[in-house]
């Protein structure tokens, strides 16, 4: 069971169960395999468009403190079993703890727009 604590998420493919943790090591990690910032990538999240590079990377990067014999090529294997709706789902609850400002966003996102005062 994920430690969402420590900014696990989990997700099962196949019958297996993967743990995903983002961390300051995963974060460099994903760095230097997309080519980019995690910033960047944090963006991308919030405006739903990560792309396949940045995607991959990411769930590759946060697999490697609880699977690291999974490598870049396995982790697009991943996302294509379990659809790129779930993994982009599974980063943004893994990365919620490492970077609260996403789940800021999330909030200000569904909320309601405030009422208007009552004309006089």
């Amino acid at each position: 069971m994920p430690n969402v604590l420590r900014g696990e998420a989990a997700f099962e493919v196949d019958g297996k169960t993967y743990r995903v943790r983002h961390s300051w090591n995963s974060a460099a990690e994903y760095e230097e395999a997309a080519g980019k910032p995690l910033s960047d990538a944090l963006l991308d999240i919030a405006r739903e468009k990560l792309s396949a590079r940045s995607l991959r990377a990411m769930l590759w990067a946060g697999l490697q403190e609880h699977h690291a014999d999974v490598s870049l090529k396995e982790a697009g294997r991943l996302i294509d079993r379990m659809g790129r709706a779930e993994a982009q789902r599974v980063m943004a609850v893994a990365l919620r703890y490492f970077f609260p400002e996403l789940e800021a966003a999330d909030e200000e996102r569904g909320s309601d727009p405030p009422t208007p005062a009552p004309s006089a």
